[in-house]
């Protein structure tokens, strides 16, 4: 998602969104193309084991896990806790949603093929939905247990295969998971860093990272199947004061989590007292050419890890609007080599939405940036280039597994 935040009724795509879908072998698939019910226990018991050690912490500006040095390649998965297939407008200011939420299959399936991967962790874009019928909070001080419930699942099906999340509590774009812009609406306008509209989104925060699961009856904030919480989606122009108070929360609630400014753009536009926010862990970067936000991982690392933090690339395009088959090889590369370098994840892992069924191209702009694994010909990019740029992105991330 680059810097041109402006709804696609009135801009292309501004979500660079690629989708990878990992095909089963065909002696665990039937038919329907995902692993039958008399394979899936066995399946899972050997591929899918259950997410081993502790909590993820920040020593300065490295992450561990228990105790050992801790990197990672992952995938965003933005759709997982509600989709919608063309990133409609929100029902609260625009009227219009045609937002679902995503089966279990279609979960376990992300999960599945993300691990397959060789990923180990997820960003969920779509973990702080406002504003729609089906939205975690609907209305000002209203919650959607059912949304809540759509959560827990997403979080306990991370666990079972080996993931952690990095949840994503509000977004910039007034697009079908809400945002910001609900929260200024349901206060008539008002700026959404300033009083009420700043307690309105803490009283957001409270209720889901207190959150107990109701399908494990673990606490949100005891699970290690949480990377972290981050604070927004590409809110750019977040005081500081706003970002320490929200990190400062989030940690108030849950000690246990990384905090994570989502404000991508401070490494290009620093302020002295940005980078040393006392409880922001993580500070990222998102690399698009297509919205020139071009790669400039030494410097943006540099920058972040000095201050002793830690940088991870959240986000970057894969396709040919952004980099060359050689350039992916090179950044991946860079990114592996680099140990003031977290980990990275791209834009965005998609696979089944039921048995014998992808999620669909995403609508208003999707042909250009989604991506399946095998290889789809959507018009901008041919299957056998997809399906190259997808292995060169699997062997990167087996690496990133290996590197320390």
């Amino acid at each position: 998602m680059g810097t041109n935040r402006r709804p696609f009724a009135r801009c292309a795509i501004p979500v660079l969104c690629f989708t990878l879908f990992f095909q089963q072998n065909a002696a665990s698939q039937g038919a329907a193309g995902g692993i039958q019910s008399k394979d899936r226990k066995s399946a899972d018991a050997r591929e899918n084991p259950r997410l081993t050690g502790g909590f993820v912490k920040r020593s300065g500006s490295r992450l561990l896990l228990d105790g050992k040095a801790f990197r990672f390649a992952g995938a965003n998965l933005d759709n997982l806790n509600l989709a919608s297939d063309r990133y409609s407008l929100i029902v609260s200011i625009r009227g219009k949603i045609d937002a679902y939420y995503p089966s279990k299959f279609a979960i376990d399936d992300a999960f599945e093929t993300l691990r397959k991967m060789g990923g180990t962790v997820a960003r969920v874009y779509s973990a702080g939905t406002q504003g729609s019928p089906l939205a975690i909070e609907p209305s000002l001080g209203v919650f959607n247990e059912r949304a809540l419930q759509q959560l827990d699942y997403v979080i306990k099906s991370a666990g079972d295969h080996g993931i952690r999340l990095d949840l994503v509590l509000v977004s910039q774009q007034d697009f079908y998971v809400g945002g910001r812009d609900v929260f200024s609406h349901w206060r008539n306008g008002a700026n959404f860093f300033e009083e009420p509209v700043v307690s309105d989104f803490e009283q957001f925060i409270h209720t889901v990272l207190t959150r107990v699961n109701s399908y494990t009856g673990v606490a949100y904030k005891d699970d290690p199947a949480i990377f972290g919480w981050e604070t927004d989606n590409e809110i750019n122009d977040s005081p500081v004061a706003w970002e320490k108070r929200i990190c400062s929360y989030i940690k108030k609630l849950d000690p246990n989590h990384l905090a994570i400014n989502g404000n991508d753009l401070p490494i290009a536009h620093p302020e002295s007292d940005r980078l040393a926010e006392p409880d922001a862990d993580i500070y990222v970067a998102h690399y698009y050419r297509h919205w020139k936000q071009n790669w400039n991982l030494a410097a943006d690392a540099s920058a972040v890890t000095k201050a002793g933090k830690v940088f991870m690339v959240e986000e970057f395009g894969w396709d040919s609007t952004n980099t060359t088959m050689a350039e992916l090889r090179e950044h991946l590369a860079e990114v592996e080599a680099n140990p003031e370098v977290a980990g990275d994840m791209f834009w965005a892992l998609r696979a089944h939405q039921e048995p014998g069924k992808l999620f669909p191209v995403p609508g208003e702009g999707g042909e250009w940036w989604a991506l399946y694994f095998d290889g789809l010909d959507t018009g901008v990019t041919s299957a056998a280039e997809m399906h190259q740029r997808a292995l060169i992105l699997q062997a990167h991330a087996h690496r990133m597994s290996a590197v320390r």
